[in-house]
């Protein structure tokens, strides 16, 4: 399979737009897209070890939900949608449960030493969560949804999932060129529709996504003022944000 990765950098751009449109849908392009998202970590991990990113996803997770409490999470089941094998939810020493779900969390086992992580690793697709309905206080999606296979149904078994009176608190690529790990191109109307119709908004930030590979970088305007030169920006965007489930 990294053969046909190989042959993809090669590709003239009409052949390569041609071939990820192909590689949309089928298990082709979800081997391929697992294989791809599988070496990246391989990478990561070659330079940073198997040490947990603990405070990383703190501060991220936390700053994404505009929450200020690590309290919020306490005795609380936590789940975290195509966690990867960093230790994203690490931090949480006081929740009730802290899950991260991933279709390659099998692999992270064989690869990386996820095993001594204090979390809970989740073989499994978001289109199809092995939980029950109503039951997960917290559900994190960081910059995940735009991965998945079908984002629609991704979308409704999150809703299934959260039980009432529970938050959503997300991080969501806007408006990004499709890539092969990255084949839905998410909007905020698509996201109203399918994700958070009918949910309470407690937190709500659009702003620019950088081209900026530090920690934080892309993320730097939820930080900082805008610089005049964005105002008019029509690029990646990044939502932040934390919705409600409401208590019928």
């Amino acid at each position: 399979m990294s053969a046909i990765i190989n042959l993809g950098r090669k590709l003239p751009r009409p052949i390569k737009n041609f071939a990820r449109k192909t590689l949309r849908f089928g298990k082709l392009r979800t081997a391929v897209k697992h294989e791809a998202e599988l070496n990246y970590w391989k990478g990561y991990n070659g330079q940073a070890g198997n040490t947990p990113d603990t405070e990383y996803y703190r501060k991220f997770m936390m700053d994404m939900g505009g929450i200020r409490d690590v309290g919020f999470f306490k005795g609380k089941i936590c789940l975290d949608i195509g966690c990867g094998p960093r230790g994203s939810l690490t931090w949480m020493r006081e929740a009730k449960a802290a899950i991260g779900l991933d279709p390659l969390a099998d692999q992270y086992h064989a690869n990386f030493d996820i095993g001594s992580h204090a979390m809970i690793y989740l073989h499994a697709n978001v289109e199809k969560i092995p939980l029950p309905s109503n039951y997960v206080d917290v559900v994190f999606s960081m910059n995940s949804l735009d991965h998945v296979d079908h984002p629609v149904a991704a979308c409704q078994e999150i809703r299934r999932i959260l039980k009432p009176g529970g938050s959503l608190i997300a991080s969501l690529n806007l408006n990004e060129p499709v890539t092969l790990t990255e084949p839905w191109p998410l909007s905020e109307e698509f996201l109203e529709r399918h994700l958070f119709g009918g949910w309470k908004r407690e937190y709500y930030e659009v702003r620019p996504k950088l081209a900026d590979d530090r920690p934080f970088g892309p993320y730097r305007f939820f930080y900082e003022p805008m610089t005049p030169e964005y105002q008019n920006y029509d690029g990646p965007m990044a939502l932040w944000c934390r919705y409600l489930k409401p208590v019928h």
